[in-house]
This record gives C-alpha cells, structure tokens and sequence, in this order.
C-alpha cells in the first residue's frame, strides 16, 4: 500500500525517525479501533510533544540506555545555567516555582530542540527511584539481561497488503514492554489501566509483526512501575483468553485499515445495530448496581 525503506528488525533506528515512517504502528491501530475517522486525525495532524508523558519517557531513556535524557531546569539549587537575553541565570523558574517564565519557557524549547527532556529537580528524583525501582525488580533485572533495547520491526501483512511496523522496548530471548503507571502496579489496578490504554492490542501488533519476521512467538511481558511513593515494579503477561481477544482485535484494526486505503473512506462512530442512532445500553457497573440497590433490597 505504501513503499517502506525498512524491512525486518532494525536496529539503533532513531525514534524521530521511526515515528514518522509509514506503516500501521500501535497506535494507530488502536486510533482506528475507536473509529477510522480519528485514525486519519492521528495520521495527518502533527502530534504536539505531551509534558504528561515525559516522565515514561524519561523513564524509559535511564532503564533501557537509549533515547532521551533529561535536563533539569536550573532552580537556583544547583549548578545548571542558562544564557537568557544575554544573561547566564541560575534559575528561570517563576517565585512560586512554576515553569511559567519566558526564560523557562525558551529552556523548554531550546532543550526539546536538543533532544532532550526538560523536567524540574523534584521530577528528576522520581525519575531517578523509579529506575532504580525497576532495576532492582529481580525479575525485570533477569529479563533485561540479555538483549537490545528498542528495536523497531517493520513488515507487512500478507492476508490485507497493510505495511506494519512497530518498536520493542527490549529485543531478548523474551519481549518487554516498559510501562509507568500512576495507578498501582498490581494484577487487579494495572489490569484496568492495560485494556483502558489498548496494551492488549500493542501487545498482539507487535507479536504479529514479530512472528512474520522471525516465524517466531516469543513470550511477551509487561514490566510495570509505579509513579508515585513506594514506586513498586511488578512484571504481567496476558491471560491466554485475553491474548485470544487481543489477537482478534489486531487483526480488526489491519481489515478495518485495508477497507479504509481502498475506499477512502474513513467515517466515525458505528453503533452496535448500524443504525445512524446508536441506543445507550447500561454498562456492567450500573446494572450490577441497580440490582443491589433495589432487586438485592426487595428481599
């Protein structure tokens, strides 16, 4: 459908370069779960640079030894400074510390220029634990033994003609898949948090993808940290049903792509009946509740 210049797994590709190669990614497959029309906003608005992931990304840079690094903005504890207007300032935040000034503002832009993450010291430090967090997990320590981080896959998929690509956080004898979470790290929260973000559907593009490279399916795991106070790490995999659905899912968004690049066509919400009026039915939670309240009382 698209000419792609890479193919296979490619190693120490940039990132900025990765995220602009064509190819079905992650993301946009779950974009066009949600509908084709928010996958083509996805694809074709510039993606403006979200300080609410820059503490994963961070994150991600320390743990894995690759991608950016962070810069602190200089607060007058510490030894960095920045020229501003001809000035060398030791701090460039606002009194009541926000980054709010234009000097603070220009070493955001200036630093994300340079590649790097612009954070201040408190966020520094939480970066800081929670890598030591995820370093010290014995089991994240054993899995990231061996291996390369980053690794991007590109391929295509033979039954819908769709060029795929997605990026491994670490290539070894098993997947990982580095995750932050400002919830709880545990089986039950972290769960939720999974399918609310699609990671079952990352998870089954990049299996995909994988195996149509190597023929292999390699066991994929989630290694979890939490962003706030203990800063625990734990390690999941996928239910086998859950993996069932996720696969099934996956494959939904590459059809649903192949039918979108022949028609083009890329509409909005469909409702269960294909009705143009969609009929609001009461989700698992409230009917469970309505039971208690008044079915559960009538006894």
């Amino acid at each position: 459908m698209t000419d792609q210049p890479y193919d296979g797994l490619v190693y120490g590709l940039n990132e900025d370069l990765y995220h602009r190669l064509p190819g079905l990614s992650s993301t946009g497959a779950k974009k066009i779960l949600k509908s084709p029309a928010h996958y083509r906003h996805y694809a074709e608005q510039p993606q403006e640079t979200k300080t609410e992931f820059d503490l994963g990304s961070a994150v991600h840079s320390k743990v894995l030894g690759v991608g950016a690094q962070i810069a602190i903005y200089p607060d007058g504890t510490g030894p960095e400074r920045f020229e501003f207007e001809g000035k060398e300032l030791d701090n460039v935040l606002a009194s009541n510390g926000a980054i709010s000034t234009k000097a603070a503002r220009a070493f955001e832009v200036e630093k994300r220029a340079e590649g790097l993450i612009p954070v201040k010291r408190v966020t520094g430090r939480v970066v800081n634990i929670m890598v030591e967090s995820v370093l010290a997990n014995p089991t994240v320590k054993a899995l990231l033994a061996s291996g390369d981080p980053e690794v991007s896959m590109f391929a295509t998929d033979p039954d819908t003609g769709v060029p795929l690509r997605g990026r491994l956080d670490w290539h070894g004898p098993r997947l990982v898949d580095l995750k932050t979470t400002a919830g709880d790290a545990s089986e039950s929260e972290f769960a939720i948090q999974a399918f609310r973000l699609g990671y079952e559907v990352q998870q089954a593009h990049y299996e995909h993808i994988y195996h149509l490279i190597t023929g292999e399916t390699r066991p994929y795991l989630f290694a979890v940290v939490e962003a706030h106070a203990p800063y625990l790490t734990a390690v999941h995999v996928l239910g086998s049903d859950e993996l069932t659905m996720a696969r099934r899912r996956a494959r939904e968004a590459r059809e649903r792509y192949a039918r979108c690049v022949e028609s083009g066509e890329w509409p909005g919400y469909k409702t269960r009946s294909g009705s143009p009026i969609g009929i609001l039915q009461a989700p698992v939670w409230n009917v469970n509740q309505f039971i208690d309240e008044y079915e559960g009382s009538a006894a």
